[in-house]
């Protein structure tokens, strides 16, 4: 998208908010799941030291409203964001551990790669039946 509207004064991000308690965004998710990764004990509770390392809401919201008003995006876009700034590449030297939160960071390098975006894009021009042609 960014590449493709950046000429009308389009600017695109990807972003992820980072892990936020309170949001109940993993309702579907089997309690199985985050047992496994160790986020909660076999009675389904969250383990304390992980709930303490989960950001608020509003702490969740800083890199949408970063990536919305930073004066630093002027001239970039097309890019990840986490935690109010542009993400490291993650080229498998970052130790992600689920009962850490702030290790779940980085973006892969697959994420980024042109000819993946490419065949993104006419994927979903196809599955959506709606053609944006601006190049």
């Amino acid at each position: 998208m960014d590449h493709r509207a950046r000429a009308f004064g389009v600017r695109a991000y990807s972003l992820h908010p980072g892990s936020i308690n309170g949001t109940d965004l993993g309702r579907e998710a089997p309690m199985e799941l985050f047992i496994q990764m160790g986020t909660h004990d076999k009675e389904g509770n969250i383990i304390p030291e992980v709930e303490q390392r989960l950001k608020t809401i509003p702490q969740g919201a800083a890199t949408t409203v970063w990536c919305a008003t930073s004066p630093s995006l002027n001239e970039i876009g097309g890019v990840y964001c986490e935690d109010a700034d542009i993400a490291d590449l993650d080229n498998g030297d970052i130790d992600h551990h689920f009962d850490d939160p702030s290790s779940l960071r980085g973006v892969m390098p697959y994420s980024v790669d042109v000819a993946n975006a490419q065949r993104l894009w006419a994927l979903s021009e196809e599955m959506t039946g709606i053609k944006f042609p601006v190049v």
